[in-house]
């Protein structure tokens, strides 16, 4: 169950503003989590964010096969597509009120920095990311110019998150951008598939607990 919950905030690894630029096409990720204090990789995956600048389909590469994370920005509704003992599912998740009743404080501070490069074509800014108790933070970058809509991370931040890190059960996850494309989605893309039945989290739960 915990692992469960766990591919919900992810997925949500399932694309604020000054003249930001709006996308439609496909990003793809690099993660991956290393050994703490070491260049020594533990594991590393793709994840590619597919976007009509309205939906979000964030495709994440799992031991199980693709997980998909469908987010309707509009709408504010979410689907989990999964695959549970011989059927298929679209866990619905309702984003307004799952930010209704988020109202703990950030576990975490974000500092601008004056610094500048270039990441897969894309101007960026850092920011210095620290974990509360933590001495020393995460250098992330953060685009100038393309809307942080896409992703739903480090939302203080109004540029796309570039190359970033999030905690996780497993380590420190190092998230990076390598490659843009800007060539429209296939719309059905962005759909449920009819063979999928639709739940919410709360009924999928009951239901595999009986």
């Amino acid at each position: 169950m915990k692992q469960l919950i766990f591919l919900f905030a992810v997925a949500a690894l399932g694309l604020q503003s000054y003249a930001q630029k709006a996308v439609s096409g496909t990003m793809v990720y690099t993660a991956s989590i290393s050994l703490p204090d070491t260049n020594v990789v533990l594991k590393s995956w793709n994840v590619r964010v597919l976007t009509n600048d309205t939906i979000v389909r964030v495709e994440t590469e799992t031991q199980l096969g693709i997980q998909v994370y469908i987010r309707h920005m509009e709408l504010k509704k979410a689907y989990l597509l999964l695959d549970y003992d011989g059927n298929k599912y679209a866990i619905q998740t309702d984003l307004e009120e799952n930010h209704k009743r988020d109202t703990m404080a950030p576990e975490y501070s974000v500092k601008r920095t004056w610094k500048s490069k270039t990441i897969a074509g894309i101007k960026c800014r850092k920011y210095i990311v620290r974990d509360k108790n933590q001495t020393e933070g995460y250098d992330c970058w953060f685009a100038k110019k393309i809307n942080n809509k896409y992703l739903e991370v480090y939302p203080e931040v109004s540029g796309l998150a570039v190359d970033y890190y999030l905690p996780s059960p497993d380590g420190l996850i190092h998230y990076e951008l390598t490659s843009l494309n800007l060539t429209p989605v296939d719309r059905n893309l962005f759909g449920v598939p009819s063979d999928y039945k639709r739940l919410t989290f709360e009924e999928f739960v009951n239901m595999i607990s009986q």
